[in-house]
């Protein structure tokens, strides 16, 4: 028995280190760390995915990153803060590092300096930390190819840091997983909407999304639209909920577009859905971000845009509907 493990154990090791060659990691900075874990780890191939801390000159931790960001924007300091970042870990044998990247550029805005979004400051810079040569070279040429594509769509240029990893601390426990444990009724989106060029998977994916409602057949004087996206399961508890109950004057279209309806405006970019917005004369006045089964909510929006008799005719036909 004693000679049968001394045999076994050679092999198993081997093995153990075989697989553990098919892996590669690469960190990367998208805004907030906890949209990036869900975008990220939703890419074939991807195996893990954890948020952390990466580049900063001060002791990594998300309060003492907080409080030495309002230093900087004080002058109290010049350290450099840390970035929130993404540990990507990925199997080289079923995708490739031009492919995680690709995901990387299609999943956030990289034109936007020290913020994304609604998030303000350096630490959620958009940038890629590399820990070889071979893998600089790869962020730079899919950099200069999407750049191309942004410019294309009017976008302007790319501010994402490339550059050598020089720390990395993984940040703390309850930031790991945090959209699957604490959804908050919403749905993130990320991105400009513009396909990396020759990525022909995300056009196949992305085909129903692009299309824009058309402003002209709409109602000019006062529209509700809701901006949904696929495999929301909060869009489609919207639905369900309020919807398919639907009873206005007031018309209510729905769009799996990031843009307002053509010729229309909004008054900044979506970050969610589902997102109720409300239209007058073309021009976005109010939006409701989310919605996680509380009907009350969305009554009160309703209510605080003059909107009252609207609430009132979808609750008496919910509950004509289900008596």
């Amino acid at each position: 028995m004693t000679l049968a493990l001394l045999v076994l154990a050679p092999f198993q090791i081997t093995q153990a280190n075989s697989q553990q060659d098919h892996l590669d990691t690469i960190i990367l900075g998208m805004g907030c760390f906890w949209g990036a874990e869900k975008r990220m780890s939703a890419l074939p191939g991807v195996v893990d995915v954890e948020s952390g801390y990466a580049n900063g000159e001060i002791e990594a931790s998300y309060r003492k990153i907080l409080s030495h960001e309002s230093l900087r924007k004080l002058g109290l300091s010049e350290k450099r803060n840390h970035t929130e970042v993404v540990k990507v870990t990925f199997d080289t044998n079923t995708t490739s590092l031009e492919a995680v990247l690709i995901g990387f550029w299609q999943n956030h805005d990289p034109t936007q300096g020290d913020r994304q979004g609604n998030d303000v400051g350096s630490n959620y810079r958009s940038a890629i930390y590399t820990h070889s040569d071979e893998q600089t070279t790869t962020a730079i040429e899919t950099r200069d190819i999407y750049q191309q594509a942004l410019l294309a769509n009017e976008f302007g240029r790319i501010t994402t840091e490339i550059a050598p990893l020089t720390n990395y601390t993984a940040a703390e426990t309850y930031h790991q997983d945090y959209l699957v444990k604490n959804p908050n009724g919403y749905c993130g989106l990320g991105g400009t909407g513009v396909i990396y060029p020759g990525n022909h998977e995300s056009h196949r994916q992305r085909a129903t999304t692009t299309a824009r409602l058309d402003g002209e057949k709409l109602d000019p004087q006062r529209q509700l639209v809701v901006f949904e996206a696929q495999g929301c399961h909060f869009c489609q508890h919207f639905k369900a909920d309020i919807l398919d109950h639907w009873q206005a004057e007031v018309a209510i279209a729905s769009s799996l577009s990031r843009q307002p309806p053509a010729g229309w405006t909004l008054q900044k970019s979506l970050i969610a859905t589902p997102t109720i917005v409300l239209f007058e004369q073309g021009n976005e006045v109010s939006r409701l971000t989310g919605y996680n089964g509380d009907m009350n909510r969305f009554w009160q929006w309703l209510d605080s845009q003059r909107m009252r008799p609207e609430a009132s005719n979808i609750a008496a036909s919910m509950v004509s509907g289900r008596s």
